[in-house]
């Protein structure tokens, strides 16, 4: 089995330019993931089209990447009879990518949503580097921005790709095709912070105090959490349970693990 991660900020074409390259691997069998935040249909459109197993999988309140690093392992375990895993990220966090060592990690970068150098791990991290919207600018500004990538992402085999035309899904199709299989366990290509203030754990008061007691509250709670993100409390993630607690939505007990952590 091969795992392939699309990531890439909003808008920069992702879906268009996977519906190519699926056309290109219509002789493997393929499962598809969509992770969004609030909403998305493009896995429907994605099944309608190609005939395979598609999901979605939306994020809420936590950080998609996050959640799909979270999910990664679950999705790897359902559909490990396929020849092909394609996850497709919202890619809204700079500073985070569910990028992993062990498949190939695709970005798709808009040329004209700013400078390479104002992008995080989901380029710098990238195996493949697909440009999009290239056509709406010279020759030679397509040659600077080039120069400009291969300052960040030094590694990256750079592709020139079109959503509407179909443009580079050759070479990337290729680029699948030579990726290596997954074996044992994945590891993340670049780690992702999480927690670091009274804001990461729920707090909306703008107000110094209140963000430090929230913190505070929040990282002695975690502390007795076992940090399994195993779903048995309802909420995807341990941050987004925590939160909840703050919130008084939920009791802390719904944790099946707590009292063992504290014992």
């Amino acid at each position: 089995m091969k795992m392939i991660i699309f990531g890439g900020t909003p808008g920069s074409g992702k879906t268009s330019v996977i519906k190519f390259v699926m056309q290109e691997l219509k002789d493997l069998s393929i499962h598809y993931a969509k992770f969004d935040v609030l909403t998305t249909e493009d896995h429907l459109l994605i099944k309608d089209k190609f005939g395979i197993n598609t999901e979605k999988k939306i994020s809420g309140e936590i950080c998609p990447d996050h959640y799909a690093a979270l999910e990664i392992p679950k999705i790897v375990e359902k559909h490990k009879n396929k020849d092909l895993i394609i996850i497709e990220t919202a890619g809204l966090c700079l500073r985070c990518s569910p990028y992993i060592n062990e498949g190939l990690a695709i970005n798709i970068l808009n040329i004209l949503a700013g400078k390479p150098s104002s992008y995080g791990p989901l380029l710098t991290h990238a195996d493949v580097v697909a440009t999009t919207k290239g056509d709406l600018i010279s020759q030679a500004e397509r040659e600077i921005f080039r120069s400009e990538v291969l300052k960040v992402a030094k590694n990256a085999s750079i592709i020139e790709a079109n959503g509407l035309t179909g443009e580079g899904a050759i070479d990337i199709a290729e680029a699948i095709k030579e990726s290596p299989e997954i074996k044992g366990k994945l590891t993340l290509k670049h780690s992702m912070p999480t927690a670091v203030c009274g804001y990461c754990y729920g707090n909306k008061t703008i107000d110094s105090e209140e963000t430090l007691k929230r913190y505070s509250l929040g990282k002695e709670l975690k502390a007795r959490i076992p940090n399994l993100n195993c779903g048995k409390c309802g909420f995807k993630s341990c941050n987004e349970f925590i939160r909840a607690v703050l919130d008084e939505k939920v009791n802390e007990d719904k944790c099946p693990y707590l009292e063992d952590k504290k014992e």
